[in-house]
């Protein structure tokens, strides 16, 4: 079971459509609300991410958390200066 965010950080990233997205860096917060809103990604894929693209997934996108983290949604493709692709 996952009790702290050591827990999370590290674990690998798969799209929907079973696509290595990449691996959870670090974990963005809702101090008020104490609650995770996103993940921040390291060692993203190069296949769907164009060079130095940062990336951060709301956590509504995560479908399950357990030995890797599963989405329910991810774009096709991320480019720079552009909306997502196939969102």
């Amino acid at each position: 079971m996952l009790e702290t965010t050591e827990d999370i950080i590290g674990l690998d990233i798969y799209g929907p459509k079973g696509i290595f997205v990449g691996k959870v860096d670090d974990l963005a917060f809702d101090t008020d609300n104490r609650r995770v809103i996103g993940l921040m990604v390291k060692n993203i894929n190069p296949a769907i991410s164009e060079p130095g693209i940062i990336v951060s997934i709301p956590y509504d996108w995560v479908s399950a958390v357990g030995d890797i983290v599963i989405l329910k949604r991810f774009p096709e493709k991320l480019v720079r200066d552009g909306p997502p692709e196939g969102l």
